[in-house]
């Protein structure tokens, strides 16, 4: 609040008002009407994420709007024409290779030999690696400064196409069976998040728009959810909190369960990983700085150490002791229940009112080599119950859309 207000992760309303955060979990926003718990606020106000309105363009935008003559609306976004990060940073990295590998080549035209044993046709794959790495951030380079983009939707299908060089590429994707249209972060420059335009579906993905300015990205967001995913628009739109299903109706006519992603195998990976290099700076403590007392640097140095270790630990042994269980969420009319199963016996049982639960929602809780990772959370009444806290962002968003489909509600609101 002292950084200036808590941000809607819905509708990106920034609220200033403390009271409003003292009911519970589960804030409400004024503006949109959506449920999230106060974590989920908090991420949204630290993603730094701009997010825009249907009808409201950025001043001075270059990227054009309107109708084709198949009674679609379309989007284009010309070539910016500016040098860029990959632009620069390709003509350094091939700069500096072409030196190296030309003195190389240089000595080798000239009768000169390679100390060592190694064979001079060596150098050739191995230079050969990094003139590959610099033609292709070069072409990235040249894409984002010159390629034409143009976005269509119409009454089935969104379409993708790209136009460089006269060269043209095209990608479609069925509304029918979009899952989302949101801001991915797709590189990192000086420690800060770059993102993206991603529109995922069940055919694949269509990922653009890096280079466009943040309130741009916000605004086309906004305006294809609007256009290409109505249902999901009015949604978020309308307010957070779902339509309970009537008693006695249920969705797809019968009992819904779907199983919670839960630990991955990465995980383990990782754990292991902690485990290995902290128990060698342990042992680096205890044999290496075996002069120096324990009150001082070395103690803090195998103390550090020892908590990466027990930490690593943890993981590998949360990994193997959900070995067999299985998380699922359920759903009947009358109720939804969060059930751990092994071998076919219910372990945990959690249940709540039906009337009570008001939305599943999915919020960004960091990176893992570059994969979005997920919270998940069931709404209910003023709690918002954890299902998940770490799995793959992918995985939750197919959760939270399988579930709200199955409360009947698929963007329904009070």
């Amino acid at each position: 609040m002292r950084r200036g207000g808590m941000t809607c992760p819905d509708c990106g309303e920034t609220i200033q008002d403390p009271q409003a955060f003292q009911g519970g979990e589960v804030v409400t926003c004024p503006a949109c009407g959506a449920r999230a718990s106060m974590a989920e606020w908090l991420a949204a106000g630290d993603t730094g994420l701009v997010r825009g309105r249907v009808g409201e363009p950025p001043p001075d935008t270059r990227v054009r709007s309107g109708e084709d003559g198949l009674a679609g609306r379309f989007w284009e976004i010309p070539p910016s024409r500016r040098p860029n990060f990959f632009l620069f940073f390709a003509l350094f990295w091939l700069a500096i290779t072409a030196l190296v590998s030309g003195g190389f080549l240089f000595a080798f035209l000239s009768g000169g030999e390679i100390e060592g044993d190694m064979p001079g046709w060596v150098m050739i794959p191995f230079f050969g690696v990094f003139w590959a790495i610099g033609l292709g951030v070069l072409y990235i380079g040249v894409r984002e400064m010159l390629a034409r983009h143009r976005i269509t939707v119409t009454g089935s299908r969104i379409t993708y196409r790209r136009e460089l060089l006269g060269r043209v590429s095209e990608k479609s994707l069925s509304r029918e069976n979009l899952a989302s249209i949101t801001q991915r972060e797709f590189y990192q420059k000086n420690y800060r998040p770059v993102y993206g335009i991603e529109i995922r579906g069940a055919e694949g993905k269509i990922r653009f728009g890096s280079g466009l300015r943040d309130a741009e990205k916000g605004w086309l967001v906004a305006e294809l959810e609007h256009a290409a995913m109505p249902r999901a628009e009015a949604a978020a739109a309308g307010g957070g909190a779902l339509a309970p299903i009537p008693l006695g109706v249920t969705a797809a006519d019968g009992p819904f369960s779907a199983v919670i992603p839960g630990i991955g195998r990465h995980a383990l990976l990782m754990g292991l990983v902690l485990c290995l290099m902290s128990g060698a700076f342990i042992a680096i403590g205890f044999t290496l700085m075996a002069d120096e007392g324990w009150i001082g640097f070395r103690g803090v140095w195998v103390l550090m150490s020892s908590v990466f270790f027990l930490a690593g630990a943890g993981m590998a042994v949360r990994f193997f002791t959900n070995r067999g269980k299985e998380r699922r969420i359920e759903i009947t009319p009358g109720g939804v229940a969060i059930r751990t199963y092994r071998g076919g016996r219910v372990l945990k049982d959690e249940s709540f009112d039906r009337r009570e639960v008001t939305d599943i929602r999915a919020s960004l809780n960091g990176n893992s080599g570059g994969t979005p990772m997920k919270r998940v959370e069931l709404i209910v009444g003023q709690r918002a119950v954890k299902l998940a806290n770490w799995i793959d962002g992918d995985k939750a968003d197919d959760l939270v859309r399988e579930v709200r489909a199955a409360l009947g509600a698929s963007g329904a609101r009070r």
